[in-house]
Formats: structure tokens, sequence, C-alpha cells
């Protein structure tokens, strides 16, 4: 009797704390008002980190569209496996409940980028970690590369230098001796060849709102030639070139999920200036970036994208022209070599996602419990993707584009790692298959 008269009490208390809390359904428009918003879970993680994503404040109501979307943007932090928003109704008030999980914050992350089809060009290395140092979601990022092309870089973010003016900062440094990329370059020069090259980069950040920011930048640059025969590469037309730069970006983002969004938009541009301090260097890169995100029917997602870069001045070194087979490719194409002054790319991707959100944990021995969480989800994607090249002053013709399309994979173990495995085929129907890691865009 007594066993069961424990149970019933038991069961009680659950349904008491279970109707503490106001529920949302994503099938109705209900609305509520909440009256305080509380923080849980963040053994490191100052508040105003979190509270600085949100769209909400005390007095505002919300709806599950609303805290979803909340939810994402908290999650885009990087520094969580685990976000739930919840609204308990207490003595009379409705208090929103923001139940976070920290992730690991120390760790390498080890990779290989093969940029041609040749192993004989394979890079490798590793890259350090030290994420939301102080608890303020600071970044130190230390890569060590090493195969097709070596450097060593330093990088220092930090999103809220100053947060009762929301400026942020960002250092970088970066030493390499980097293979050259433009096919022109290794004509000019007889060859195959490597620059050395050197350059730091101090940004400054001003948060407008939460979908606007502003970002200006100086930094210096070195590169250098193997000899004073690849003068006509450089733009100074001596084997080094050594300048001050300067550069304005603007971005505008309204995206829930950063890591993978499907809802939003995304526009970016940078300007950049190279020439401060040389007389003999007078030139700049200007690139812009539109995308945006949606749901269609259910959880079917569309994305699109439409990305520029375009250089110009007295003299646009080849080791600075826009160039696609590298960072930029069309699937189908992958390791197809273009360069030019200028580079377009259009892509558009279909995904349904046949795992949506798996919240994986396990208990090991020694090892944190931060380590064996993660955010889990498998995407399943059509897409389609065009491209060219072209120097300034030429007709841009339909027929310059490079196409390509396919399906694909996309595995996302958030916060810690992302990756797809594709089959593409190009526009005379030859096929490929891409194993990248990130999400397409």
């Amino acid at each position: 009797m007594i066993k069961y008269i424990f149970t019933y009490l038991f069961l009680t208390f659950i349904i008491i704390q279970a109707q503490d809390y106001i529920k949302l359904s994503p099938l109705e428009n209900k609305t509520v008002k909440i009256d305080s918003i509380k923080i849980v879970g963040n053994e490191k993680t100052k508040e105003f980190i979190i509270l600085r994503e949100l769209t909400v404040e005390p007095g505002d109501s919300v709806n599950y569209e609303t805290l979803q979307y909340n939810k994402e943007r908290i999650f885009s932090l990087g520094i969580f496996t685990r976000v739930n928003l919840r609204i308990k109704h207490e003595d009379g008030f409705n208090k929103l409940i923001i139940q976070v999980e920290e992730s690991w914050y120390i760790f390498p992350v080890p990779f290989i980028n093969v940029p041609e089809k040749t192993f004989s060009r394979v890079s490798y290395g590793i890259n350090f970690y030290y994420l939301n140092f102080r608890g303020r979601n600071e970044t130190i990022k230390s890569t060590l590369s090493f195969g097709y092309d070596p450097f060593f870089s330093l990088t220092y973010k930090n999103p809220v230098l100053i947060p009762s003016a929301d400026i942020s900062f960002l250092f970088a440094g970066i030493y390499s001796t980097p293979i050259n990329k433009s096919p022109t370059a290794d004509s000019i020069h007889g060859g195959n060849f490597d620059f050395r090259t050197s350059g730091t980069q101090i940004s400054f950040g001003k948060r407008l709102n939460l979908s606007n920011d502003i970002y200006f930048t100086i930094g210096y640059s070195y590169t250098e030639a193997p000899s004073s025969h690849d003068a006509p590469i450089m733009a100074s037309n001596t084997r080094i070139d050594r300048s001050f730069i300067a550069g304005v970006s603007y971005v505008f983002d309204t995206r829930n999920l950063k890591q993978f969004a499907d809802e939003g938009h995304l526009f970016s541009a940078d300007y950049v200036y190279k020439g401060i301090g040389n007389s003999k260097i007078s030139y700049s890169i200007f690139a812009v970036d539109i995308r945006n995100y949606r749901k269609i029917v259910g959880d079917l997602i569309f994305k699109f994208r439409a990305a520029g870069r375009h250089t110009f001045g007295r003299k646009v070194p080849y080791y600075d022209y826009s160039i696609l087979g590298y960072n930029f490719y069309t699937r189908g194409n992958r390791y197809l070599v273009r360069e030019g002054n200028n580079a377009l790319i259009g892509s558009i991707e279909f995904g349904y996602p046949l795992l949506k959100e798996w919240n994986f944990k396990m208990s090991l021995p020694v090892i944190p419990n931060s380590l064996t969480r993660a955010r889990i989800a498998v995407i399943f994607n059509v897409f389609a993707d065009a491209a060219t090249t072209f120097n300034n002053g030429d007709k841009l013709l339909i027929n310059d584009f490079n196409s390509g399309y396919g399906v694909g994979l996309t595995f996302l173990i958030m916060p810690y790692f992302i990756f797809r495995a594709e089959v593409a085929l190009n526009e005379m129907g030859k096929g490929e298959f891409l194993l990248e890691s990130g999400i397409s865009f």
C-alpha cells in the first residue's frame, strides 16, 4: 500500500510540474507574454553573450516560431551542444527559461585538403581551437598546414570587445609558402613555383542591430616571387609586393541557424584596397554574396546563392585574380581551374532532413560529458551550380559558364563538425564523387 501511495504522489508531482510549463504548438498561433528571462546550464558562458542574440525581451509576446528562431540563434554561437527554450508559469508570471548545455572548448581538429585529383598535391594539418575563452565567446585558433600549401596562422576573435557599444575585434596573422594557383603565372614562370607570403590583419566591427553589422579592416601584406624574372606576375613589377591594406565590409544576416539555415537571408559586401604606402601598387577587390533560405513545403528547404568577385586597378597581380577550382567551384567541375579579373557563381539547392535533430548523448568513464554530446542531423540534397570567370572589358557570355548538378548527403555533428558526400555531373555528363567539409552554402 505504501508503495502505491508514493507512486501516486510522485506522478502527481510530475504532472503538477509539467503543468507549470506553457506548451506552444506549431499548429496554432498562440502567443504568450513573457515577464522575465532566466538562463540555466551556462557554467562558463556569460549571460550577456546569450541575451544579445535574442529578438525578444521581457514584456514581449512570443509564439512557437519565435521560440524556435531564438533557439537557433543561440545555437549558432557554436559553443553549445544543446539549447532549449520553454515558458514557465510561476507565481502569476511567465518566465522564459533558456537551458543550454556547454560544449568542450579546447580541442584539435585534423584536416586534409585535396585541391586536385592527384594526391601529390594534398595538404594536411591540424587546427587548434580554444572556444568561448573567458566565457565571452572569444575564439583563439591556430592552424598548422603541411604538404601542398604549407602555412601557419593565428587568429583571435572577440565578438564583444566593448559590450556597451557592441564593438567586435579580430586579429589574424599568417605565414605561408603556397604553390601558385594561376595557370597564367605558371606560364610566365615556366612551370610550377611557390610564393612566400605573410600578413597581418586587424578588424573592428560594429553591430548596428541584430541583423546588420559593419566592419573596418587594416592590415599588411607581403608576397615574394622566386626571382626577378617573375616581375610581370606581381603588382609592383618587382619580385616583391609589400603594402598596407584597408577595407570595409557590410553584412545583413537574418538566418536562423548559421551552421545550416532553413530560414532567412544573407547579404554581404566586402571592399579591400591594396597599395597604401607603396606607390607602385594600387588595386582593389570587391566581393558580394547573396543567399536566401526558406521552407517551401513542410520540411523541404530551398536555398539560393549568387556571388561575385571583381578585381580592378592599376595592375592586379595574378596571385589575387579570381580563380575557380579551389575555394570556389561548381560541383561536377571540382578540379577545373579558371581565372580572370572577375568570377561569378550561382547555386540552387533543395534539402530534406532524413534526420532532423537528434540530441546525441552518452556517458563514458573519465571523458567529460561535454565531449559526448552533439546535435546530429542528416540532410538529403539536390543541387545545381554554375560559374564563370572573365577579364575586365570582356563580354559576359552564357556559353562561358561551367555547370554541374547532382545529389548528396550533408552530415551535421554540431557544434563540432560538418561534412558532405556528393555525386555530381558536369555539363558534359562527366561525373565525380566529392567528400568535402562544411556546408555548400
